[in-house]
């Protein structure tokens, strides 16, 4: 079977297995969906909604009238040619007054033009983003481009309490930005809710900045590092109820006030023995398609483990073949040569005579003969390569006495070698190791082993007084 065959038909079995595990999922999800879960699922949102919006709607128009007061403004705008000692304590009893009267944690100013940080217990210190870890969420308002913005600490006023600042631009009538102005609030009774919600009713409920970014969860963890997955988040809806998969569901609600997103997640176990049998089933379909996933890539990788063998091996021989040898050469160009590099180039001498007066048999043995000649003595120091019809190189690791050595073997062995249709082994060599030549590259040295065989085989024609051409 041909590879793109091969191919076809396990992408193919891959795919019938999808659609089937796909439709039995679609049934499931059909069956587990019901009314009572929506219903059930809209109620707890609705109720959660109604507590945030109680306790934050509130504190985000308290921010929003700050940021407009006369008051606020004419003392940024005039704040450097007035006292600071003066502007601290008038600062300090505008925001006390603020926090006593409605009962919030903490009250803020910024002035963009000082970097003072005002706050109910007077002038704070210099807010510096570049120097404080602490004061970067400044830069990061004002990179945000919005008049407001809520960001929720765990810990400013006690561990896992879950406070909410909500920052607001100040601009003066031109629209110069003047400053941040703010208030912190304890969200003690939505989290007391969250806290009740999700152990009562076996759900995950969080919100999330308009990008699904988790803001406030009961998981620490997942405050702002996790976002809404395989959910659709709109502002056009009221409750949006919709499924993530996996038996899992997700109401949704926009909330205006806060440019935020209620998440009601349920994973249905308590319908889980419901629908037992649907769960095994898919389980065993499961397991049915891991087994034949690995059947069908176990013959993709033995299948392309056979073909890139066959690629780069002459048929002939089984030495490595020319695409090997140039791949080779590639690889060994980008990297300078090891000191007992060497270089073998092999030509054998009278194929052609064997070819023309005793056949293409007797030519094939006379090749056989000088591969395994040459692997015989060069296979354990490198590779062997049949790179054209009577050509052969070595990319071999010798000292330059090791070659020498290694040559004079060849020889013995050619001479001994006697094959049943020719009875005569000739092989003219030449060879060059990176120390002769240090400061050559590849190429160069392929050149010098390439002349030396050429040399070699004018003296084998001379010495034997052979027809060349024949």
């Amino acid at each position: 079977m041909s590879r793109s065959k091969l191919t076809r038909n396990i992408v193919l079995i891959v795919f019938l297995c999808f659609v089937l595990s796909t439709f039995v999922s679609l049934w499931s999800l059909h069956v587990m969906a019901s009314k009572n879960m929506q219903a059930l699922s809209k109620t707890l949102a609705a109720r959660i909604y109604d507590s945030i919006i109680g306790q934050l709607s509130e504190p985000v128009i308290v921010s929003r009238t700050m940021a407009n007061d006369i008051f606020l403004i004419d003392l940024l705008e005039t704040e450097e040619s007035r006292n600071p000692l003066e502007t601290g304590k008038t600062m300090q009893t505008y925001l006390s007054n603020l926090c006593e009267g409605l009962k919030y944690e903490a009250a803020f100013v910024v002035s963009s033009a000082t970097r003072r940080y005002y706050t109910s217990q007077g002038l704070g210190k210099q807010i510096n983003p570049e120097q404080d870890s602490r004061d970067r969420w400044y830069t990061e308002f004002l990179e945000q481009n919005e008049e407001f913005r809520l960001d929720v600490d765990r810990d400013e006023f006690g561990a896992d309490a879950w406070t909410v600042f909500v920052d607001t631009r100040i601009k003066n009538n031109e629209g110069k930005l003047l400053g941040i102005c703010g208030v912190g609030v304890r969200m003690t009774g939505a989290q007391r809710l969250f806290h009740e919600l999700e152990r009562d009713f076996n759900v995950r409920i969080c919100l999330t900045d308009p990008d699904g970014l988790v803001m406030v969860s009961t998981d620490e963890s997942a405050i702002e590092t996790e976002r809404l997955q395989n959910v659709s988040i709109s502002r056009d809806e009221d409750y949006l109820f919709q499924s993530t998969g996996n038996h899992a569901y997700v109401v949704t609600k926009y909330i205006d006030q806060l440019d935020w997103y209620l998440a009601v997640h349920t994973d249905g176990r308590n319908e889980s023995g419901q629908f037992l049998n649907v769960i095994l089933l898919n389980i065993g379909l499961c397991l049915i398609v891991m087994v034949i996933l690995v059947i069908a890539i176990r013959i993709i990788l033995d299948r392309t483990k056979a073909l890139t063998h066959a690629s780069f091996r002459d048929q002939t021989t089984q030495l490595l073949n020319r695409r090997a040898f140039e791949e080779d050469k590639e690889k060994l160009a980008d990297h300078p040569l090891d000191e007992d590099f060497a270089y073998v180039t092999a030509d054998l001498n009278g194929l052609k005579w064997a070819n023309d007066h005793l056949g293409h048999t007797a030519g094939d043995e006379l090749i056989r003969g000088a591969a395994d000649c040459l692997r015989d003595v060069f296979g354990a120091y490198g590779q062997v390569y049949r790179i054209g019809g009577d050509e052969f190189a070595a990319i071999l690791k010798l000292s330059p006495q090791a070659l020498e050595a290694s040559m004079k073997e060849l020889e013995a062995k050619t001479a001994a070698w006697q094959g049943d249709k020719v009875k005569e082994l000739s092989i003219s060599c030449g060879c060059v190791t990176s120390r002769e030549f240090p400061s050559e590259n590849l190429q160069e040295l392929i050149r010098i082993s390439d002349e030396r065989m050429y040399a070699a085989k004018d003296e084998y024609y001379r010495r034997t007084g052979k027809d060349r051409r024949t």
